[in-house]
């Protein structure tokens, strides 16, 4: 009997404390927390990051990013002009032929084409090499030509390029003019040939001449009586092989300032050539 009752009293004991605690904590209630957002609290003193933008013509500050390819370029609006038309010629007459010419013609035959193109080239290269006076390049480029048109059966094979003392040699009129001391003269982008200034353009009248020279006296030796057509032809190859061996393609830089990136590489380019 004890023992029952000690135990009676013990969960009488337990359910009161249990009720005590219940009451003392619905007295006070339930804590609560407020978060407050620290970006509310802010004051706003007016600072902003700064933020990067692309160059505006418009506003000379943020130009100085490419201060550095500044060229002299007086008629830019007319070149920009004859950019768009040339970026329109490759796009839908120059490119399509030169697939179609890429298409039809197996990797050999393409590459026979581009060894003879580059020989008879050899010829204007010789011209220009002994009238700047650089003896060594001539004799290399002669050497050269002698070389392919002979044993590389009229340059369709490169032979001499065989040797390491017979490299390729590249110079033209643009470059003999700039050993005479002839300045660029005002940045020009020719039509439908691409960038230059006065002075390569004057210059390119000059190889052409001597190519035309070239291409007259060859087919007299050869016996071609109907020399004209065979002129064109003959140009109209050397355009569309040296356009299959540009990688180069208009607005395939992806960047808005390709026609001064383009400015400045050839005018660096042409400076470099005349120097070395």
């Amino acid at each position: 009997m004890m023992h029952r009752f000690s135990t009676r009293c013990l969960s009488i004991f337990k359910v009161g404390v249990l009720l005590a605690v219940l009451f003392i904590v619905a007295a006070c209630g339930v804590a609560t927390t407020t978060r407050i957002d620290p970006a509310l609290s802010l004051e706003n003193t007016g600072f902003q990051a700064p933020v990067s933008h692309a160059p505006d013509p418009d506003k000379p500050e943020t130009m100085r990013d490419i201060e550095f390819m500044k060229v002299y370029d007086p008629w830019e609006p007319m070149n920009r002009s004859f950019y768009d038309f040339n970026a329109g010629f490759d796009s839908y007459v120059f490119l399509p032929v030169t697939t179609a010419y890429e298409t039809v013609l197996p990797d050999p035959v393409r590459k026979g084409v581009s060894n003879f193109v580059q020989n008879a080239n050899e010829v204007p290269t010789i011209v220009n090499c002994f009238l700047q006076g650089k003896m060594k390049k001539g004799a290399v480029t002669f050497s050269r030509f002698f070389i392919n048109s002979t044993f590389g059966i009229f340059g369709f094979m490169d032979l001499a390029s065989n040797n390491k003392s017979l490299k390729l040699q590249k110079e033209d009129m643009g470059q003999t003019l700039g050993a005479w001391g002839v300045g660029n003269g005002p940045y020009f982008v020719m039509p439908i040939l691409g960038p230059s200034n006065v002075r390569d353009t004057v210059g390119f009248g000059g190889d052409l001449l001597l190519v035309l020279l070239q291409m007259k006296y060859a087919y007299k030796i050869l016996g071609v009586e109907n020399t004209r057509t065979v002129a064109i032809s003959e140009l109209l190859i050397r355009a569309i092989n040296k356009r299959s061996n540009e990688p180069f393609r208009y607005h395939g830089t992806g960047s808005p300032y390709e026609y001064e990136m383009v400015r400045f590489i050839y005018t660096k380019r042409r400076e470099l050539d005349i120097e070395r």
